[in-house]
């Protein structure tokens, strides 16, 4: 990651989230210290990413920005308790200055999370489209389904339809939810639910208190039923391969993998690898499986539109559909209903 990228991103950004004042604050800062020159905290970044790749462009701001906001979480003296409504502050202050006396001595931590850690950011309104599809394709059916996720983090997804709820749902047929990713998130575990709020940014109340809703059921529903949740530790372009291995097709079964945040963020050459390996997936199962993708627009440098996309296997390959639009800067969602009713019918 270069700095001219780097800045570029940072003023999107900082355009986009207009409506997340403090969050903005942070963006406008940092664009402006490194319009300056190369100060020592950037170096380090710069160090810490080294070994990085970001393809998607709010990839890096965004992870610099869940990595301020997890110190505030994990340290109470933090200086950004003062300012982030999330910690109890107000939008209304300025938090550029403490944000540079903290980046002048930034914790170990600060830097160890640039270096390893990736954004899981959980939205209800994103968290539960996968169950639109599942109800055309399987439950109008009546056919029982097994529910995979690449990039599920600590499950939470899998889980949408237990802890928020979705009218007319049947979550019966789910025979079995299973969550791959790199570096599953446990529930049970105080700094795994931090970051999972960090992947937040810190004036995006709303969606924080729907987290913490979730995070409650989905443990209280975890000690009724240990195990509902199954989380394998896979990377996310192996996903499909992981579930041909370990999820043997059944005739009287489907299967439903579901991914978000995680083709956009690799390259074409990639992505066409993850799509070959999703149809020799869904082949055993033949018209018994489904992939669902929530994605930004491949190829387009700065978007902002959510894809819901659908494929299913036709004469052995693989057909897709757009089946909604969700374009965040205008605020606006095209769905062609009657389309999607009759691809997935």
């Amino acid at each position: 990651m270069n700095k001219p990228l780097f800045l570029s991103q940072l003023e999107r950004a900082e355009a986009t989230f207009s409506v997340l004042p403090v969050t903005q604050a942070l963006l406008r800062t940092l664009r402006s210290e490194l319009a300056k020159g190369d100060p020592p905290w950037w170096l380090a970044t710069q160090k810490a990413w080294e070994k990085r790749r970001f393809v998607g462009w709010m990839e890096a701001w965004g992870l610099f920005v869940s990595c301020l906001h997890f110190e505030a979480l994990n340290d109470a003296p933090s200086p950004f308790v003062d300012y982030f409504p999330c910690c109890g502050g107000t939008d209304e202050a300025d938090p550029a200055g403490d944000l540079l006396k903290f980046l002048a001595d930034a914790p170990p931590s600060f830097y160890q999370n640039l270096q390893k850690a990736r954004r899981r950011p959980f939205l209800w309104s994103r968290t539960t489209l996968w169950i639109p599809p599942a109800l055309l394709y399987f439950q109008r059916r009546g056919l029982p389904y097994y529910l995979a996720q690449s990039g599920a983090g600590a499950g939470l997804d899998l889980a949408a339809d237990k802890t928020l709820g979705y009218k007319g749902f049947d979550s019966e047929l789910i025979l079995g939810r299973v969550g791959v990713d790199s570096e599953p998130l446990a529930l049970e575990d105080i700094r795994d639910r931090r970051w999972l709020t960090a992947s937040l940014f810190p004036d995006q109340i709303r969606p924080i208190r729907v987290l913490d809703h979730a995070l409650r059921k989905a443990r209280e529903i975890e000690q009724r039923d240990a195990g509902w949740i199954q989380l394998a530790k896979c990377r996310e372009n192996l996903a499909a391969a992981f579930l041909t291995k370990n999820l043997p097709a059944e005739d009287d079964a489907g299967l439903l993998l579901f991914n978000m945040g995680v083709t956009d963020l690799l390259s074409d050459e990639e992505y066409r690898d993850y799509q070959a390996q999703a149809a020799r997936m869904m082949a055993p199962w033949g018209d018994r499986a489904l992939w669902v993708e929530v994605e930004h627009v491949r190829g387009e440098l700065y978007s902002t539109t959510l894809q819901l996309r659908v494929w299913k296997l036709a004469e052995g390959a693989l057909d897709g559909l757009v089946m909604a639009s969700f374009d965040q800067g205008a605020g606006t969602i095209d769905f062609n209903e009657e389309a999607a009713a009759k691809f997935l019918s």
